[in-house]
């Protein structure tokens, strides 16, 4: 009798169970997964993307063209009050794919430098991080572009992807993003302003703006798109983890022309303002930037400059939708778009991010799940970046790792209306003379935020101020308001303290605050 035959066949049998069976690192449990057991997800983030958005009307006075997420938007679900953990990329990003929130993770403030630093902070030293939670249960990890912190040739090129954690990453896990092409030096560095003053420095520097003079598909935004297009139009084997990043439009504001003609500087209508808007707030020491703005008269460049880059991410996006509608996957994935936080526009006496104010915190949020949400549905109750990590774990059908800070937004898929905790936004200040800490509370009326470093708190009520003008923390009418918002911070930060006069503010007997020798710009 030939035992070899039989024999051969049992290892032939391992060698493909071992092909098929995949061991849940963090659970022990063997995943056994094909591309129609568990649904794929799309997950697309678009970098500085405030609530400007057409769907979302952030600036009333201004139409900036989204036609493709405004399309997405009405086919979805879209969370109206949806805010980032942090103000700025590199904090924001950790925390929403580590799922800890970096006020508890003491990852507050921008950290450069190449590799995945964010390992060396303590508590996200082993946390598995919310690709790594799919591929550790059989997912195939796929990513382009911006996701995790990085910076794009030609600047210096780095990039804070975890390579194990990626099947494959265009154009690298090392270097996450394709060369950027710049506008001609004469575009973005006019003799008409001072360019010895302009904040960033002077030539290669990132804070810029005007038309490149290439089309679109030169753009390295497209070269993303082009991947995942690609990877949209290939049969997988077992349900992916898609990932891919737009990089506009996050400065430099620069794109092609055509992006341009759609906004003539004569038709740009700057953001509403308030003049000495910070006398009752914290001065975030960027007022210089806005400043250098305004007095080389470009304010109206930059608006034009960014609605620009929204309109040109916009048509990247329309072309990754348009092939994962057209694909076999569409009945099968949640779709997930995101911005990892929001842009001042001279608001705040600010250009750019950096705030816990509701123009650098507020974003766009949507989601797709197929069977579960509802074309055209929306919520407007207060909700976090960090619950995407435990949402999209319960949309597949896992168990969530215990060490997740977010709430699963699967209730409010279900049910709009359904009532949501406050959230919370964090940054370290590093404009300041000193570094300042911030913590700001988002509930669906208020936002509280507190400075523990020089005691000051801040109080809006978006239902008579929308524009976060007036700082109504210290009248007495707000006491209890104070207290509950206080409460949320507790419960995150349990070692957080109070003391009742705030560093350099005075404080009237009607509850008026004030900035100590404030200086009117």
């Amino acid at each position: 009798m030939d035992t070899q035959e039989p024999r051969r066949t049992q290892i032939l049998k391992l060698l493909l169970l071992a092909g098929l069976v995949l061991l849940d690192t963090t659970t022990g449990n063997a995943q056994v997964l094909s591309a129609t057991t568990k649904p794929n997800i799309l997950f697309i983030a678009v970098d500085d993307l405030n609530d400007w958005a057409g769907f979302m009307n952030g600036h009333p006075d201004m139409t900036i063209q989204t036609p493709n997420l405004d399309r997405l938007a009405a086919s979805s679900m879209v969370f109206t009050n949806a805010h980032t953990p942090a103000p700025a990329c590199a904090p924001a990003r950790t925390a929403i794919l580590t799922g800890v929130h970096h006020a508890r993770s003491g990852a507050e403030n921008v950290f450069w430098g190449d590799e995945p630093k964010w390992r060396e902070f303590e508590t996200l030293r082993n946390v598995e991080t919310l690709e790594q939670f799919f591929k550790n249960r059989g997912y195939k990890t796929l990513g382009a572009g911006k996701i995790y912190h990085s910076q794009a040739p030609p600047w210096a090129p780095t990039s804070q992807v975890e390579p194990a954690n990626w099947d494959f990453y265009y154009p690298s896990s090392y270097i996450s993003h394709p060369f950027q092409i710049r506008a001609p030096n004469e575009v973005i560095y006019p003799p008409t302003v001072n360019n010895t003053t302009r904040p960033g420095g002077g030539e290669g520097s990132w804070w810029t703006w005007g038309p490149v003079t290439v089309p679109d598909e030169k753009m390295a935004d497209y070269h993303v798109v082009d991947w995942a297009r690609y990877q949209l139009g290939q049969n997988h084997d077992r349900p992916f983890f898609l990932a891919m990043g737009i990089w506009k439009p996050h400065d430099p504001w620069e794109v092609p022309q055509k992006y341009f003609d759609l906004y003539p500087l004569e038709d740009i209508i700057l953001p509403v303002t308030k003049k000495d808007d910070l006398e009752d707030a914290f001065d975030h020491g960027r007022r210089w930037i806005h400043q250098w703005v305004v007095d080389n008269k470009q304010w109206k460049q930059v608006v034009q400059s960014y609605a620009a880059s929204i309109t040109f991410a916009d048509a990247m996006l329309g072309r990754v939708l348009e092939s994962f509608e057209n694909s076999e996957h569409v009945q099968n994935t949640i779709l997930v778009v995101w911005s990892d936080h929001g842009m001042h526009m001279g608001e705040k006496e600010n250009i750019e991010k950096f705030t816990l104010w509701e123009r650098s915190t507020r974003v766009p949020l949507i989601v797709s799940a197929p069977g579960i949400t509802q074309a055209g549905a929306s919520s407007d109750q207060p909700v976090s970046l960090m619950d995407l990590y435990p949402t999209l774990v319960d949309l597949a059908g896992f168990n969530r790792p215990s060490h997740l800070d977010g709430t699963s937004l699967v209730p409010q898929l279900n049910d709009p209306d359904a009532e949501t905790p406050p959230v919370v936004t964090s940054y370290q200040f590093s404009w300041t003379d000193e570094p300042v800490v911030g913590h700001a509370v988002r509930s669906k009326q208020y936002r509280y935020i507190y400075y523990p470093d020089i005691n000051l708190e801040e109080l809006y009520d978006h239902e008579n101020d929308p524009h976060e003008w007036d700082n109504v923390a210290y009248k007495v009418i707000n006491k209890q308001i104070i207290r509950d918002h206080r409460q949320v911070l507790e419960a995150i930060l349990p070692d957080l303290t109070w003391t009742d006069d705030p560093k350099g503010y005075s404080i009237d007997r009607d509850g008026n605050v004030r900035k100590i020798g404030f200086v009117s710009y």
